[in-house]
């Protein structure tokens, strides 16, 4: 896919000289390829990216080709060392893999932490917070571009769960958030393989995002989904920092803004597709059901407690900011 832009050349020379003066690295070479790359498990920002791209070349001509990778990086720690290494310019992993580089912003798809995904955007939107964590992801060689909405997190099973009784969940990766289901008798388990996870849901505690729910139904047996969600997960659009800095000033622009636009129209889809996702099986006569108020709000103080623990030494100011939005 190529980025092009109808300037002189002049132009085109004076305009890499403001990205070298930004970053003080090199210019892209003229039609260089720029990788943007996801991470696996990140499947639902790919769309955005796509439209991301989409948008820039009406705008962007002959300096970069931009080249979406077909194949993930295969997790979240090997898509940051390619940004930082410079092998992919653009790319997108879910913030409960970033806890190497930015642990607090992991807190967010913490489970029974931020239930309201509102008020997870309102965090990392926010003039107060943003720049902390912008600041976070810079000094590991990162820019930060925007947030997307990767899906709602929901407990599944033959019966709705009770918190106060031990059991195993097969859970989504991430150290903050194992931590966290332990926090309330909840162990993580295996993710069960070689089967749909709604499948997997008929015979034990499973944890659904909102892809899995439309993969349809496996077998007549019971099946409960608790609703609303105990967590969110964002997805991270990040830069390598020195190969954005690099590009021309107003690439760089051109590109903020665009995803703009991109990030406001994915959150409103992927909020679409949750609900249609959750009325079709609600249509297939699964159990939709909350979980008793008391057992959430326990839940959400005992994980404050074990996240507060965890992130011990990470930047008070920005672990403050992030408690005091989750409630």
């Amino acid at each position: 896919m190529l980025l092009r832009q109808g300037l002189s050349r002049r132009r085109a020379l004076a305009a890499a000289g403001l990205g070298l003066l930004a970053s003080g690295g090199r210019a892209w070479a003229e039609g260089e390829e720029a990788h943007v790359l996801g991470a696996a498990g990140a499947e639902p920002g790919a769309a955005a990216m796509r439209r991301f791209a989409d948008g820039l070349e009406s705008v962007i001509q002959g300096r970069v080709r931009l080249a979406l990778d077909a194949t993930p990086a295969p997790d979240g720690a090997a898509l940051l060392e390619r940004l930082r290494g410079g092998q992919a310019a653009f790319g997108w992993v879910r913030v409960a893999e970033v806890q190497a580089v930015a642990p607090e912003i992991a807190a967010l798809s913490a489970p029974f932490l931020f239930t309201d995904l509102q008020q997870a955007f309102a965090l990392v939107d926010s003039t107060r917070l943003g720049p902390l964590l912008n600041d976070q992801f810079r000094k590991n060689g990162l820019e930060p571009l925007g947030f997307l909405n990767g899906g709602a997190l929901r407990l599944a099973g033959p019966a709705l769960p009770a918190l106060s009784q031990p059991q195993l969940v097969a859970a989504r990766p991430g150290a903050l958030r194992a931590a966290a289901f332990k926090a309330v008798g909840l162990e993580p388990a295996p993710w069960p393989q070689g089967q749909p996870p709604l499948a997997a849901a008929g015979t034990g505690l499973v944890e659904l995002r909102t892809d899995d729910l439309g993969a349809g139904r496996q077998g007549q047996g019971p099946l409960a989904v608790v609703d609303p969600p105990h967590a969110y997960d964002l997805i991270a659009v990040l830069a390598s920092r020195d190969r954005f800095g690099d590009l021309p000033l107003d690439v760089r622009e051109t590109a903020r803004t665009s995803l703009q636009s991109v990030v406001a129209w994915q959150r409103g889809a992927a909020a679409e597709a949750d609900a249609a996702a959750v009325a079709g099986l609600q249509r297939q006569g699964v159990t939709v059901a909350g979980l008793a108020e008391d057992q959430r709000h326990q839940a959400h103080e005992k994980v404050k407690e074990a996240v507060t623990a965890a992130l011990k030494n990470a930047e008070p100011s920005i672990l403050d900011t992030v408690l005091a939005y989750a409630g």
